[in-house]
């Protein structure tokens, strides 16, 4: 049934999930049947009746879904653009991966990535606080080998590869490894592609630190690997954060492979169980998971 429109408001009826192919201005509702609520538009998302929109508890800085180009990523909050550097990213605009919402994506052999740079260094990281992100992520393959993580989420130092550190669902990587590594290799949770949400959190001094993964269709938390310090001798500075590859990289090998729905990012935080939940709720529910 077509929606009936009051004003620029649409109203529709019952549907198993948020309209798709309509006009949709604030105000407009329809009733769940997955879900059993009823669901309003904001202008910018849906949500269900009652509650409020997700303020992106406790993130300083927050790229979200709605806000992906090809060339440029622009943060929700933080103000620090990501935009894509040494070639040309995969834009999707409806995504069946991630319930036909955008995706930023790379499978190429290439050495191109996008940064989130201030060219200060300290502006995202010092080695001795903590921080956390997540990432909403289709990997499709290991570009390592199983020596080490691939760069899905990247401390990029001083506009260099050597140096910076890069965080994924299979470990850690420090450049040619000379810097050590906290997690090292872990093998993928079963075959390629794995999606779902990564979550990292590291404490002071690199303390507590765990990689963690809900795939999509689970129904908890998994523990990829824990850590209690940082890489060996490593800068003490960050000047950017990178997504797929290292800064300069002239290596493929060290690569993500795959895409990326929605990324967050915690400065001098390691978020708690009841902040990773919240940010877990938000997520599944966006994407279908």
């Amino acid at each position: 049934m077509s929606p009936i429109y009051v004003g620029n408001r649409a109203i529709s009826g019952s549907l198993s999930s948020d309209p798709v192919g309509v006009s949709t201005s604030a105000g407009s509702i329809y009733y769940s049947t997955t879900e059993d609520k009823l669901r309003f538009y904001d202008g910018t998302e849906w949500s269900n009746v009652g509650s409020a929109p997700f303020a992106g508890d406790s993130a300083t800085h927050w790229w979200k879904n709605e806000d992906i180009t090809r060339s440029t990523w622009t943060a929700t909050t933080g103000g620090v653009n990501f935009t894509e550097q040494n070639g040309t990213l995969t834009y999707t605009a409806s995504d069946s991966r991630f319930n036909n919402l955008k995706s930023i994506g790379n499978t190429a052999t290439n050495q191109t990535y996008m940064t989130a740079d201030t060219g200060s260094n300290g502006s995202f990281w010092n080695a001795s606080n903590a921080f956390s992100f997540i990432a909403v992520i289709e990997k499709a393959s290991q570009s390592g080998g199983t020596g080490y993580g691939d760069g899905c989420f990247i401390q990029q130092w001083n506009g260099q590869a050597d140096g910076s550190w890069s965080l994924d669902l299979t470990g850690d990587h420090t450049w040619g490894g000379s810097y050590g590594e906290s997690f090292g290799y872990i093998a993928p949770p079963g075959s390629y592609p794995q999606k779902g949400i990564l979550m990292v959190r590291i404490g002071n001094g690199g303390s507590n630190g765990a990689i963690e993964w809900w795939p999509a269709s689970g129904s908890s938390w998994s523990i990829r690997g824990t850590c209690s310090g940082w890489p060996s001798s490593i800068s003490s500075t960050y000047d950017a954060l990178n997504i797929f590859n290292f800064t300069n990289s002239t290596s493929s090998s060290h690569r993500f492979s795959g895409a990326y729905a929605e990324v967050a990012y915690f400065q001098n935080i390691r978020i708690n169980d009841s902040v990773r939940d919240a940010w877990k709720s938000y997520l599944l529910e966006k994407f279908a998971f």
